[in-house]
C-alpha cells in the first residue's frame, strides 16, 4: 500500500486480501504510518459496530506511537444537548485517525458545507482508508446521504396520508399466473356487493341493486326462492338485530354461491349489460390468481374490462392493476381536498394550506404508490420495529420503523428514514405514532463523497472480494485506483458442499433445520446466514421446537447481540443475517477445527459473488479448516435461477453484475450527478444571497441581551430577517427539486434545469427581500424570532413582532390562531390605550381558529379507525402509539383553548381596574404528561409558532411603605454588626437580635415591594411579638431576679438604686430598645475593653463574624419566606382534600336523588336523539360530536349558576365553623400556658378539649344546609336553563328514547359532572377561610425545622459559637476580678470535685487553667500570649494573659487547629448530609513555641500538650523530663485552686457552667492537641536526613532532624498528594511554612511542549519524557506532576521561582534542554536551579543578589543540603520507576547528587546557567 502508488502514479491502491488474513491489522499499521507523517486519515467501515470495534481494538497500537484516534459519532453523544453534541464531534475530528461509516462522514461534511456548522473544523479530506471497499463503492455506490429538512407546513398533510391509508389498506397484492405481474385485490366482501361495486361503483339506484345479481341464481337453480327470501329477511333483520341466528342464515345461503356459481352469475350480468362489460374470473391457487376459464380477448376500447377474484362461501374481490388503483385513489382524494384560500372550515373536506397545492397535486400519485409499497414490505426483512433512542419510561413509546440493509450488510440503519410518505405509511401499518414528512435539501452520494479525497492523498482500501474485471475497471475509472490481489498467507482449507434447491417453503425450512442439527451433533459450530430477520426468527423457532435441540445464538441486531467476544464450542448453532457475513470474526474451539471447523450454511442466493464470498469467508480463517454449503428455496429464487446448477447461477449473476454496473454509470450515477450539480447551483445562489444582509443582520440573536440587540431589529425592515429568509429558500429549493424529480429521472438538459432553478429561486429571493411570501410559515418564523427578542424586554419594545404576526394572519386567515394569540400577548405587554379590549377580542378570534387543528386531528382519527380493519399486526399489545399521539394532540389543543378562556375572563375582570400583565410559560406546560409522544406533539405546536403560553394577572403596584421598612431593617442590621464587634462579648445577644430583626424587616420590605402591598399595622403587631420574644430570650432567671427585686422595692426592703444595679447586672439586653443597649456601652467601657481584650486581629474577626451572621440570617429567613409561600398553596390543597370527605358524598347523593333534575336531563338528552335509534336499541350510540356539544352546554349552564350557591345562610354557617376552629386552638393554647410544671397532668385535658371541639367542628360542617341549597336553589335554576335551551329543539314526546342504554349512560355522566362542580364550590368556599387560619400554625412549626437546617447548611451555628466563646472569655475575665463569696458545704464539695478533674492529663486545658497559671507564681510571673491559627495558617484570634511580673516577659504559643477526618470525607453526598443534619467535625490541634523569631514544634502526643508546651518553653531538658514536668505543672494548678478555693470560686463556677452547656467542638476554645506525624517507609530517605540530628535548632534541645521529620521536608510525590498538609498556602503572599516545589517547574514543561518540531523527535527518542511534558496540556495546575516538599523561603529562593527576568531565563533554558531530549542534563539543571544555596551562589556570581527575607523556620546550610539531597534521590527513584531515565542514568545522577555537584561551580551545567543569567 505504501509502495504501489509510487510505482503506478495512481492516487490510491485497492487490495483484495482474503478473509482472515489480517485486513484490519494492515489498515491499522498503514493508518499509523500516515498519521506519523502528518496526514489526517479517515477510516471508513461498513457499520458503526465495526467502527467502534476496530478503533477500540487498535487504540493501544496508536497510543504506542502517540497517534490519537476517535470514532464518529462518539459513543457518548446519544442523549446529549445540541451544543455538547457539536463540541464532542469537533473534538473527535481533531484526532489524527477518525473511524466511522460513510453515512456519518458524509452527513458531517454536509453539515459543514451546507448548514455552515463547524463539525469537521479545519480537517481536510487528506486520505481515506476504506475497509470492505467493494461494499462502499460498488454495492452502495449510489447510496445518497442527505440532511432532511422538516418543513412545518408538511404536517398538515398527515390527514391526507391517513385518508390514503384508509382507502388502500384493505388491498392485498396478488401475482397473476398468466402474466407474472403483481396486481391488487381490493377488500374481500360478499360476492354481490363486490360485483356491483366493480361494475357500477358506489352509486345507488332504485332500478338496480346488488341483490338483483343474486336473483338470477334462483333461475339457475343455485338456490330456491324460499332460500333467497330467507336470506333477504335475515339481512333486513341484521340491521336491527345482529344475532347469531341471522348471521348463520346469511352465511349458509352464501356458502351455496361457490366459484363456479359466481362465474355463472357474472356471465348473466355481462349479458344483461349488453356486453358493455367484460368480466374475467380468477381463483386463488398457490397464492396466485388463476383464470377460472380461458381468458376472453377484448380489443374494443369501449368495453369495460373487469377482473374478479372469486372465493368460496360467496366472497369475492375485484383485481385492479396498480396504475389504475393509483389513478382511482388519487381521483377520489382530489374530490375530498379543499385549499385554505377558498375554503371555510368544513368537516366533509380535508383542508390544506394553499401554498402546498402544487406540491400535493404532484405528490398524490407518489404517496399512493408508496402506500401500496408499504403493504408489500415485510417486517423483519426490509424494516424492523425497535427503539432509535434510549427509552425513559415505557419502552414502546419509543418504537420506530428502522430500515434494514438486508441484501448486503444486514445492518439496522437507525439514522435513515424513507421519504415521500413511505415512512409514515409503515408507521400507520403498525399503529405507531406518525412522524412528519420531511424535505430533502442537500445531497452527497458515496460516489461523490469518496471523490473528495482525490484532491488530497487519495483513496486506499481493502476487501476480501473486489469482484471481477468490470468491478475493477469501474473503480479505476472513477476513483483513480489500481486493484491488486494479495496471495493468501495460508492455503484455504474450506470444503464447499454441493448447493441444494428445495421446492416449497415448509420443506426448505425442514431441511435447513435438519442440516443444522446434524452438523452440530457432529461437533462442529454452524453459522446459518439468512436473508432477513424474519427468516432467522422462523428458523430459530423451528429449531427450538425440536427436543432436544443444540444451544442457539441469534445475531440479527448488532446493538443487542454480540458474537465476536464469544468462543463457541462444538454443537453450537448461530443464526444470523448478512450482519454475520461481512467483517465478523467468529471464534471456535480448537476441538471444532479438528472436526472440520466452522460450518457456514447460506440460505439465500446473494445478489453478487462478493457478498457470497464474504459470507463463506467467515470460515477457514487463519489456516483453519471450514465447510460451506448453500441450501436455497426455489420459490424464493428469480425464475432464471430456478432449477439451474450453481455454476450456471453464478455465470448468470456475473452477467447481471456487469450490466448493473453499466446501468449504474449511465443511469443512477448520472441522475445523482445532475442533482448534485443542481445542488451546487443552489449553494452558489445562497452565497450570493448572503451578501444582501450586513454582518449585524446576520448575527445570531439567541444569546443576546436586550441591550445588545442591533438597531436593525427594533424596526420593521423591508425584507425578511436573515435566518427566516435562509430557511424559506431551503424549502423553496426542496419543493422545486420534488416537482422536478421526473425531469431529472429523464436526464433532461442540465443547463435547462439550472436555468429554471435559478429563475425560480431568484424570484423567491426577491420576494423575501421585499418582505413577501405566500407561505405563512415563513412569516411565522419571522414573527417567532422577533417575539423571542420581545420576551427579553416585554414592556419596553416589541421589535415589531406584533406587526409580523399580523402578516401571518393576513397571509392565510384560515390558520391564524397562533398569530392572533401572539398578537394578544404582545398587546398586553405593551399596555397601550384600550389594550385589554383589543387583547380579549384577539383571543376570542384565536379560540375559534383553533378548531382548524382539531378538525385535522379528527380527520386523521376517522381515517385511522377505518384503516385498522386491515390485517396488519400492531407494534404493541396495549394502547398503540398512534392512538396515544391523537389523544395527546387533542388534549393539548383543548388545554390551549382553556388557557385562552382563562386569559379572556381575566382581561374582562380587569376592565376598568388595575393593570394587566402576562406571566409566561413554555408551550410544554400545556400538558402534565411529559412522555416521549406528548413531547413530540408539543414540539410540533412549537414549530407552528406557539413558542409560549401565558396567563393574565393583575400587576402589583410598588409600595413605598415597604421600601421604608426595608431601609429600617438595613439600619438595624448595621447597628447589630457594630454592637457585636465593639462590645467584646458583653452585648453580643443584643447585636444578634438586632441583626435578626433587621433581616426580617428587610425581607418583609422586599416582599411588600414585589407584591405591591404593605400593612404598617400588621408590621407593628409582629414587631411587638418579636420584642416580647427578645425579652424572653434574656433568660427566665434574669427576669425572675428582676421580678423578685421589684417585689422587694414595693415592700420597702430594697432601694430603687439597688434595683437598677441588679437589672444592669442581669444583662443589658433587658432594655426595650437598641438605644438603651447602645447607651449601656459607654466610652469608658469601650476604652477598658479595648485595652484589655482588643487587638486589631480580634476586632477584625469580630466584625467579620458579625457580618457573616447578618448574611446567614438573611439566608435563613429568605428560605423560610420561600417555604411560607409554598405552604400557603399547600395547606389550602390539604384542607380541600379533608373537606372533600365531608362534602363530596353528601353533595353527590343529594344531586343524584333529585328526581326533578333527573327527569329534566333525561328529556333534554332524549330530544337530541333521532327516533331511528329505537330500531337499534341495544347497539345505538349517541354521536360523539353531539355528545360532546351537549356535555359542554350542560357544563356551561352549571358553572354559570355555581357562584350563587353560597347564600347568606351558607356563608354565615361557614363563619361559625371558622370561629369554632379558632376557639379550639385558643383553648388548647390557654391550657398549655396555665399548665406550668404540671404540664403532663394537664395533657389529658388538652386532648379532651381538642377532641370535643373537633367533633363539634365536623358536626357543624355537616350542618351547613347543603340539601337546601341544592334542591331549593340550584336545581330550580338549572331546570330553567334547560327549559330555555329546549325551546330551540324538538320537544320530547315520551316515545321511549329515554330508556335507550346510551341515553341513561349519558344522563348518569351529567349528574356526576354536576355533583362534582357543586361539591367543588362548597369545598372552595370553606377551604379558603379555614386554610388561612391553619397555615399560621403549620408555618411556625415548619419554619422552626427548616430554620435549623438552613442554619446548619450556612454554618450559622459556628458563627454563634464564636460569639458564645467571646462571651465566655468576657465572663471569665469578669469572674477573675470578683472577690469570692463564702461557700456552702455543697458548693465547696462540687467545686473541689471539679478541681480534682483538672489534674487529668487527658482533659483539654481551658481558660480556667490559663488564668490560674498567669495569676499565680507557677510560671514565675510570666504571662502567656496565644496566637490561634487555622489549618492554612490564617490568624483566628490573638489573646494575651499578663503574668504577675511584667518584667519576667511572656511565653508565646501558636495553636494550630485542624479538623479531624470523619466519615463524611467518603463523598460529597455524605458531606452534604452531615451539613444539613448539623454534624460537626471534631477539631484537633497542636502547639508550637515562638521563641526568638523561630518556630519550635511541641512534641506532645496527648491532651496535656498546653502544659507540655509551657514546660518546654520554660526549661532546657530532655523530652522525658519535660513530659514529667508538664504533669507536675498540671497538678500544681489543681492544688493552687484547691488551696485558694474561695478566691477562684467565681472562675471555677463560670468554667463549670460553660463546660456543662457548651459541647461544640467547632468553637474557638483552647483545647490543645499535638501534631500528627507521618513517617516515610523509605530507608534511603531516613539515611539521608539522619545527619541533621547533629544540627541543633534551638536551646530547648530541638535539632534540625526534628524539623525535617515534623514537616516531612524532602518528601517527593505528585503535587496533589504532597500538598495534603495544612501548612501550605495557595499563594505566595499568604503565610505558610512549606511549599510543594515542581522540579522541573510547570512553566518549563509548557514552553517545551510548544516546541513542536523538537517534540516530534522527542516522541521517538524518549516517549515517557514526551508524555510527562505533554501531560501539562490536560493538567494545567500540575496536580499529577512530581514535586518536593521544601520550606517556603527555600522555594522562593530557587532560581526558577518568581517573575523576575532571571527566573524567566532559567525556565527557558530548562525548557530547551527538555525539548532536546537530554534527560540527564535536564535533571541536573533542574536540581541546581531548585536548590536555594546553589541559586544564591549563582545570583551572587552574576551580580544579582537575592533580597528575600528568611522564613519563620530557618535551617542551617548543612541541614538544607541534607534534606535536599534526600529529596533529589527520591525524585530520581520516581523517574526511574516511570521509565523516564534508565538504571544507568539513575546511578550516574545519584552519584552526582551524592558528590554535591549541584553546588560545584566547575560543572558544565552550573556554568551554562551562569552564562545565561549574566
Amino acid at each position: 500500500m505504501l509502495l504501489l502508488p509510487k510505482l503506478t502514479g495512481k492516487k490510491g491502491i485497492l487490495l483484495e486480501i482474503g478473509t482472515g488474513e489480517g485486513k484490519s491489522c494492515i489498515l491499522a499499521m498503514f493508518a499509523t504510518i500516515q498519521a506519523i507523517r502528518g496526514t489526517k486519515v479517515d477510516v471508513v467501515t461498513s457499520s458503526p459496530v465495526l467502527a467502534r470495534r476496530d478503533q477500540e481494538e487498535w487504540k493501544k497500537l496508536y497510543d504506542m506511537f502517540g497517534v490519537t484516534s476517535s470514532v464518529v459519532p462518539p459513543p457518548q453523544i446519544q442523549g446529549s444537548s445540541p451544543e455538547s453534541r457539536d463540541s464532542m464531534l469537533q473534538e473527535a475530528y481533531r484526532k489524527q485517525l477518525v473511524y466511522g461509516t460513510v453515512g456519518s462522514f458524509a452527513a458531517d461534511a454536509l453539515r459543514q458545507e451546507f448548514e455552515k456548522d463547524t463539525t469537521r473544523g479545519e480537517r481536510r479530506f487528506d486520505m481515506v482508508i476504506v475497509d470492505e471497499v467493494d461494499y462502499m463503492t460498488l454495492d452502495n455506490g449510489v447510496q445518497v446521504t442527505f440532511l432532511s429538512h422538516e418543513a412545518s407546513g408538511l404536517r398538515h398533510l398527515g390527514q391526507v396520508l391517513a385518508s390514503i391509508w384508509a382507502m388502500v389498506s384493505m388491498c392485498q397484492p396478488i401475482e397473476m399466473e398468466d402474466t407474472g405481474e403483481i396486481e391488487w385485490a381490493t377488500g374481500i366482501q360478499h360476492f354481490h356487493k363486490a360485483a356491483k361495486l366493480a361494475v357500477i361503483g358506489p352509486a345507488t339506484s332504485k332500478e338496480f341493486s346488488e341483490f338483483h345479481i343474486l336473483e338470477a341464481g334462483v333461475e339457475l337453480g343455485i338456490y330456491s326462492d324460499e332460500d333467497f327470501d330467507m336470506f333477504m329477511h335475515a339481512l333486513e333483520n341484521t340491521e336491527n338485530d345482529d344475532s347469531m341466528e341471522n348471521r348463520i342464515t346469511v352465511d349458509t345461503f352464501l356458502a351455496k354461491v361457490g366459484i363456479t356459481q359466481q362465474c355463472d352469475l357474472l356471465t348473466i350480468m355481462e349479458k344483461a349489460l349488453e356486453n358493455d362489460v367484460a368480466i374475467d374470473c380468477y381463483s386463488v391457487t398457490n397464492n396466485k390468481a388463476v383464470l377460472v376459464e380461458e381468458k376472453k380477448l377484448h380489443n374494443n376500447p369501449d368495453i369495460l374490462e373487469i377482473k374478479m377474484l372469486l372465493l368460496e362461501n360467496g366472497r369475492a374481490s375485484e383485481i385492479i392493476p396498480e396504475d389504475k388503483l393509483i389513478k382511482a385513489t388519487v381521483s377520489e382524494l382530489k374530490s375530498k381536498i379543499k385549499y385554505s384560500g377558498s375554503s371555510q372550515s368544513n368537516s366533509e373536506f380535508l383542508v390544506i394550506p394553499s401554498f402546498l397545492e402544487k406540491y400535493l397535486e404532484n405528490q398524490l400519485p407518489v404517496f399512493v404508490e408508496n402506500a401500496l409499497k408499504a403493504i408489500m414490505m415485510t417486517q423483519g426483512r426490509e424494516y424492523m420495529i425497535d427503539q432509535t433512542l434510549e427509552a425513559v419510561g415505557d419502552k414502546h413509546l419509543y418504537h420506530a420503523i428502522i430500515p434494514v440493509d438486508f441484501q448486503a450488510s444486514g445492518v439496522l440503519e437507525k439514522n435513515k428514514r424513507w421519504g415521500d410518505g413511505l415512512q409514515q405509511f409503515l408507521e400507520m401499518k403498525h399503529q405507531l405514532a406518525t412522524t412528519p414528512l420531511s424535505n430533502v435539501t442537500n445531497y452527497l452520494s458515496n460516489f461523490h463523497y469518496f471523490q473528495k479525497y482525490l484532491k488530497g492523498n487519495g483513496i486506499f482500501g481493502v476487501s476480501g472480494t473486489l469482484g471481477g474485471d468490470a468491478d475493477k475497471d469501474f473503480l479505476a475509472r472513477h476513483y483513480e485506483t489500481d486493484s491488486y490481489i494479495i496471495p493468501a498467507h495460508r492455503h484455504k482449507k474450506v470444503v464447499e458442499l454441493p448447493a441444494i434447491q428445495v421446492s416449497g417453503q415448509a420443506q426448505w425450512m425442514d431441511i435447513l433445520c435438519k442440516t443444522a442439527m446434524r452438523v452440530a451433533e457432529s461437533g462442529q459450530v454452524v453459522l446459518v446466514v439468512c436473508e432477513d430477520v424474519k427468516t432467522a426468527n422462523e428458523l430459530l423457532k423451528k429449531i427450538e421446537g425440536e427436543n432436544p435441540h443444540p444451544p442457539i445464538t441469534l445475531y440479527t441486531i448488532s446493538e443487542k447481540h454480540n458474537i465476536e467476544r464469544t468462543k463457541f464450542r462444538g454443537g453450537h448453532v448461530i443464526i444470523a443475517t448478512n450482519l454475520g457475513g461481512r467483517g465478523t470474526d467468529i471464534k471456535v474451539d480448537q476441538d471444532v477445527n479438528i472436526l472440520g471447523g466452522l460450518f457456514v450454511l447460506l440460505t439465500h442466493y446473494p445478489g453478487s459473488r462478493r457478498v457470497e464470498k464474504q459470507v463463506f469467508g467467515r470460515t477457514g480463517r487463519k489456516g483453519n479448516p471450514g465447510m460451506v454449503q448453500m441450501i436455497l428455496c426455489g420459490d424464493n429464487l428469480a425464475p432464471a435461477y430456478q432449477g439451474q446448477p450453481v455454476e450456471i447461477m453464478r455465470q448468470l449473476r456475473e452477467e447481471y453484475e456487469v450490466q448493473r454496473i453499466k446501468d449504474m454509470e449511465t443511469d443512477e450515477l448520472l441522475e445523482i450527478k445532475i442533482k448534485e450539480d443542481l445542488f451546487g447551483t443552489f449553494c452558489e445562489f445562497l452565497d450570493k444571497f448572503h451578501g444582501n444582509f450586513t454582518k449585524q443582520e446576520r448575527d445570531d440573536l439567541s444569546g443576546m441581551g436586550p441591550n445588545d440587540v442591533p438597531e436593525c431589529f427594533k424596526e420593521k425592515g423591508p425584507k425578511f430577517d436573515y435566518q427566516p429568509a435562509l430557511n424559506a429558500l431551503k424549502e423553496t429549493w426542496s419543493l422545486w427539486l420534488t416537482l422536478h424529480e421526473e425531469h431529472i429521472r429523464q436526464h433532461e438538459d442540465i443547463s435547462v434545469l439550472k436555468a429554471d432553478l435559478l429563475e425560480h429561486i431568484t424570484n423567491r429571493g426577491n420576494m423575501l427581500l421585499n418582505g413577501k411570501s405566500q407561505n405563512f410559515y415563513d412569516h411565522i418564523k419571522q414573527a417567532t424570532g422577533r417575539t423571542d427578542l420581545h420576551l427579553r424586554n416585554k414592556s419596553k419594545c416589541d421589535y415589531e413582532a406584533k406587526s409580523y404576526w399580523k402578516d401571518v394572519e393576513e397571509c392565510d386567515p384560515f390558520y391564524s390562531a397562533v398569530a392572533m394569540y401572539n398578537q394578544a400577548f404582545i398587546t398586553i405587554n405593551m399596555g397601550k390605550d384600550g389594550y385589554k379590549t383589543e387583547a380579549w377580542k384577539l383571543l376570542e378570534r384565536a379560540k375559534t381558529s383553533v378548531d382548524v387543528y382539531l378538525s385535522e386531528t379528527t380527520n386523521t382519527m376517522v381515517s385511522f379507525q377505518i384503516a385498522t380493519r386491515g390485517n396488519f399486526e400492531p407494534h404493541h399489545e396495549g394502547e398503540c402509539n398512534f392512538l396515544k399521539q391523537i389523544d395527546s394532540r387533542m388534549s393539548i389543543h383543548k388545554a390551549w383553548i382553556l388557557n385562552i378562556d382563562l386569559a379572556v375572563n381575566k382581561l374582562k375582570e380587569l376592565e376598568g381596574e388595575g393593570t394587566a400583565i402576562t406571566e409566561v410559560s413554555s408551550v410544554y406546560s400545556l400538558s402534565e404528561n411529559q412522555d416521549y409522544i406528548t413531547g413530540n406533539e408539543l414540539t410540533a405546536l412549537y414549530d407552528n409558532g406557539l413558542s409560549i403560553v401565558f396567563e393574565v394577572k393583575k400587576k402589583p403596584e410598588f409600595s413605598f411603605d415597604a421600601l421604608i421598612c426595608f431601609f429600617i431593617g438595613m439600619c438595624q442590621v448595621i447597628l447589630g454588626v457594630l454592637v457585636c464587634a465593639l462590645s467584646f462579648g458583653s452585648a453580643t445577644q443584643i447585636g444578634l437580635t438586632l441583626i435578626s430583626e433587621g433581616v426580617s424587616d428587610m425581607i418583609e420590605g422586599i416582599s411588600g415591594m414585589i407584591l405591591g402591598t404593605f400593612d404598617w399595622a400588621q408590621w407593628a403587631i409582629s414587631k411587638s411579638i418579636s420584642i416580647g420574644m427578645s425579652l424572653l430570650s434574656a433568660g427566665f432567671s434574669a427576669i425572675k431576679k428582676v421580678a423578685i427585686t421589684a417585689y422587694k422595692v414595693l415592700n420597702g426592703t430594697m432601694k430603687l438604686s439597688s434595683v437598677a444595679k441588679d437589672i444592669i447586672g442581669t444583662g443589658k439586653y433587658v432594655f426595650k430598645s437598641a438605644q438603651g443597649a447602645a447607651k449601656s456601652i459607654s466610652k469608658a467601657t469601650i476604652k477598658t475593653a479595648t485595652n484589655k481584650l482588643a487587638s486589631p486581629t480580634n476586632m477584625k474577626m469580630a466584625l467579620k463574624h458579625a457580618t457573616k451572621y447578618a448574611f446567614q440570617e438573611l439566608g435563613k429567613q429568605g428560605v423560610n419566606a420561600g417555604i411560607n409561600y409554598v405552604i400557603d398553596a399547600g395547606i389550602g390543597a390539604i384542607f380541600k382534600t379533608i373537606l372533600e370527605k365531608a362534602f363530596k358524598d353528601m353533595v353527590n347523593s343529594t344531586v343524584k336523588k333529585n328526581a326533578e333534575l333527573d327527569l329534566s336531563l333525561t328529556e333534554y338528552i332524549s330530544s337530541a336523539v333521532p327516533k331511528g335509534a329505537l330500531q337499534n336499541r341495544s347497539n345505538y350510540k349517541i354521536d360523539s360530536k353531539l355528545e360532546q356539544q351537549t356535555k359542554d352546554l350542560v357544563q356551561v349552564m352549571t358553572k354559570e349558576l355555581i357562584p350563587g350557591l353560597m347564600t347568606d345562610a351558607t356563608t354565615s354557617q361557614v363563619s361559625d365553623v371558622i370561629s369554632r376552629l379558632s376557639e379550639v386552638c385558643n383553648n388548647a393554647t390557654d391550657l398549655v400556658a396555665k399548665s406550668g410544671t404540671h404540664f403532663i397532668a394537664k395533657g389529658v385535658q388538652i386532648s379532651v378539649e381538642i377532641a370535643k371541639h373537633t367533633t363539634t367542628l365536623v358536626q357543624m360542617i355537616r350542618s351547613i344546609p347543603t340539601e337546601h341549597v341544592i334542591n331549593d336553589i340550584f336545581v330550580l335554576e338549572l331546570k330553567k336553563e334547560i327549559e330555555e335551551q329546549q325551546r330551540y329543539v324538538e320537544q320530547y314526546d315520551q316515545d321511549g328514547r329515554h330508556d335507550l342504554p346510551d341515553v341513561i349512560r349519558l344522563k348518569d355522566e351529567f349528574l356526576s359532572s354536576i355533583s362534582e362542580s357543586v361539591s367543588e364550590a362548597f369545598i372552595d368556599a370553606c377551604a379558603g377561610h379555614m386554610s388561612s387560619f391553619v397555615t399560621g400554625t403549620f408555618k411556625k412549626k415548619l419554619n422552626g425545622v427548616t430554620g435549623k437546617v438552613v442554619d446548619n447548611v450556612l454554618g450559622r451555628h459556628k458563627t454563634e459559637a464564636f460569639f458564645q466563646d467571646r462571651q465566655h472569655k468576657h465572663d471569665m475575665k469578669s469572674a477573675s476580678q470578683k472577690t469570692g463569696k463564702a461557700l456552702s458545704e455543697t458548693e465547696t464539695k462540687e467545686l473541689l470535685d471539679y478541681a480534682e478533674k483538672i489534674g487529668d492529663v487527658n482533659r483539654p486545658a481551658s481558660a480556667l487553667d490559663i488564668y490560674v497559671l498567669t495569676n499565680s507564681d507557677l510560671l514565675h510571673g510570666k504571662g502567656i500570649q496565644f496566637k490561634v491559627v487555622d489549618q492554612d495558617g490564617k490568624t483566628l484570634s490573638e489573646e494575651s494573659y499578663p503574668g504577675t511580673n511584667s518584667s519576667a516577659g511572656q511565653i508565646t504559643l501558636r495553636l494550630t487547629k485542624e479538623p479531624e477526618k470523619t466519615h463524611s470525607e467518603d463523598g460529597i453526598l455524605s458531606k452534604a448530609k452531615d451539613r444539613i443534619q448539623g454534624v460537626e467535625s471534631p477539631y484537633s490541634g497542636h502547639f508550637d513555641i515562638i521563641q526568638d523569631g523561630k518556630v519550635i514544634p511541641v512534641r506532645s502526643e496527648n491532651k496535656n500538650c498546653l502544659y507540655h508546651a509551657l514546660a518546654q518553653a520554660t526549661s532546657n531538658r530532655s523530652e522525658d523530663e519535660i513530659t514529667s514536668q508538664a504533669v507536675n505543672l498540671r497538678n500544681n494548678v489543681k492544688d493552687q485552686i484547691k488551696g485558694s478555693l474561695q478566691a477562684y470560686s467565681e472562675m471555677v463556677k463560670t468554667q463549670k457552667a460553660y463546660d456543662a452547656l457548651e459541647k461544640n467542638h467547632g468553637k474557638y476554645a483552647i483545647v490543645g492537641g499535638a501534631r500528627n506525624r507521618k513517617r516515610t517507609n523509605d530507608g534511603e530517605y531516613e539515611h539521608d536526613i539522619r545527619p541533621m540530628k547533629n544540627c541543633p535548632y534551638s536551646s530547648s534541645g530541638i535539632n534540625e532532624y526534628d524539623i525535617a521529620f515534623t514537616y516531612n521536608l524532602g518528601l517527593v510525590g505528585p503535587y496533589k498528594s504532597v500538598k495534603n498538609t495544612k501548612l501550605f498556602s495557595d499563594n505566595m503572599g499568604e503565610r505558610g511554612i512549606v511549599e510543594a516545589d515542581h522540579i522541573p517547574p510547570k512553566n518549563s514543561l509548557k514552553l517545551a511542549r510548544d516546541q513542536k518540531s523538537q517534540m516530534k523527535n522527542l516522541q521517538q527518542k524518549n516517549p515517557k519524557l514526551y508524555d510527562m511534558i505533554n501531560s501539562i496540556e490536560s493538567d494545567q495546575n500540575g496536580g499529577n506532576l512530581l514535586t518536593m516538599r521544601v520550606l517556603k523561603q527555600h522555594h522562593r529562593n530557587a532560581l526558577t521561582t518568581g517573575r523576575s527576568k532571571t527566573s524567566v531565563i532559567c525556565r527557558k533554558l530548562l525548557a530547551d534542554t527538555l525539548a532536546s531530549g537530554d534527560v540527564e542534563k535536564s535533571l541536573k539543571l533542574s536540581f541546581i536551579m531548585a536548590h536555594p544555596i546553589a541559586s544564591d551562589q549563582l545570583r551572587d556570581k552574576a551580580g544579582k543578589p537575592n533580597k528575600l527575607n528568611l522564613g519563620s523556620i530557618d535551617l542551617s546550610p548543612e541541614g538544607t543540603v541534607f534534606y535536599y539531597k534526600a529529596g533529589f534521590n527520591q525524585m530520581l527513584n520516581h523517574h526511574s520507576k516511570e521509565g523516564i531515565i534508565d538504571q544507568n542514568q539513575q546511578a550516574r545522577l545519584k552519584s552526582w547528587v551524592s558528590d554535591k555537584k549541584y553546588m560545584d561551580p566547575d560543572t558544565p551545567e552550573y556554568n551554562d546557567i551562569l552564562a545565561a543569567i549574566q
